[in-house]
């Protein structure tokens, strides 16, 4: 299998030669058809993980050596196959962008390529040996590579499943097609709810913002709010006097600084998504379209105008968008959500595995 060495870097830098000739053949792959995109995301690529060191460079965790980000570098016969990007602290591994939402991996262009099976299997083995005694936590991985079998193989691993949506949109023509393809009775469902904002006293409108055109900060409260407000309907508990406090503190602390913020006002990537009904958002999006693949780590609806579905309303108008653009998938990432498979969205599931190293 030819001679596996490794090298930590603790700063991105050094890499950016290899890592963006990792991105440039990965692509290449990935447009020929041989690896998957699950496999390299925009979360793997060196733009979006030198923002990731860059916005967490001054946290008081990191500045007080509570934790630091390592890159594992992985050779086989001095030539480069994968960087590892991690965030160590006292007692816990985990890989840098899992809490974002989407596919988290080790960048490597190899996947797939016989020769290289043995590197994965040597990387989580050096990974187990360099960690030992803290918790490795590698979640949202795809179920269907060496290095996330590899993991699974060690001794004592955890390993467990969820499900995670896309559309594949390439399958189809155009937006007419794609259209045409979902459920009757849901098309019947958008088109009377429709009709309310063409007869009615109701308005409608999709907008679009990204760095270049961005909305102002209290129409950023009202979508943080939206979306931390809906998250308690997620998790079932009852808005209180209490939890509305929270709810306000967590849109103060997203809007002073919170990952999603910073990276919309500093990466190109970066698309905001506005549904609004007479005025007031009632649904968003928010999205990285990078290289015609679009991932959805934040999606929500205001619940007080769910019976004129802004949800399903605005994802019909962004598939439109989408077609116009040439965008190939449109991942809406893990969670079970009734409406993903109803807009045509299929499972490809991601994994988690955790080891006491």
């Amino acid at each position: 299998m030819g001679e596996v060495t490794f090298e930590i870097h603790e700063s991105i830098a050094p890499l950016k030669e290899i890592w963006n000739d990792f991105d440039a053949l990965a692509n290449i792959r990935i447009a020929d058809g041989k690896m998957p995109k699950i496999d390299y995301t925009f979360y793997q690529t060196y733009r979006w993980n030198e923002f990731v060191e860059r916005y967490n460079s001054p946290k008081a965790a990191v500045r007080l050596g509570l934790k630091h980000i390592e890159y594992i570098l992985a050779k086989q016969d001095g030539k480069p196959v994968a960087i590892m990007p991690l965030m160590v602290s006292s007692g816990k591994v985990e890989m840098t962008s899992w809490r974002t939402s989407g596919v988290n991996n080790v960048v490597s262009p190899w996947h797939g390529i016989d020769g290289k099976k043995e590197v994965f299997i040597a990387l989580a083995d050096f990974i187990r040996a360099r960690y030992k005694g803290k918790k490795l936590r590698l979640f949202d991985m795809p179920t269907d590579t060496d290095f996330t079998r590899a993991l699974a193989a060690l001794p004592g691993a955890s390993y467990s499943e969820r499900g995670s949506y896309h559309i594949p949109l390439c399958e189809f023509e155009n937006f007419d097609a794609y259209y045409a393809s979902l459920n009757k009775k849901l098309r019947h469902n958008i088109q009377t709810r429709s009709n309310h904002f063409k007869h009615g006293d109701l308005t409608c409108e999709l907008k679009v913002f990204t760095r270049h055109s961005a909305p102002s900060a209290e129409y950023w409260r009202k979508i943080w709010k939206l979306f931390f407000m809906r998250k308690n309907v997620w998790r079932k508990r009852e808005i209180t006097a209490l939890r509305k406090l929270v709810c306000t503190w967590e849109v103060r602390k997203e809007c002073s600084g919170g990952l999603k913020m910073e990276s919309f006002k500093e990466l190109d990537e970066t698309v905001l998504f506005s549904f609004e009904i007479n005025g007031e958002p009632a649904a968003f999006a928010f999205l990285y379209l990078h290289d015609g693949y679009i991932l959805v780590p934040k999606l929500a609806i205001d619940t007080e105008q769910r019976a004129h579905a802004p949800g399903i309303l605005m994802l019909k108008e962004i598939m439109k968008w989408c077609y116009e653009r040439g965008v190939k998938d449109f991942d809406l990432c893990r969670g079970e959500e009734p409406y993903k498979q109803q807009m045509g969205a299929v499972n490809e599931p991601v994994c988690r595995v955790v080891v006491k190293a």
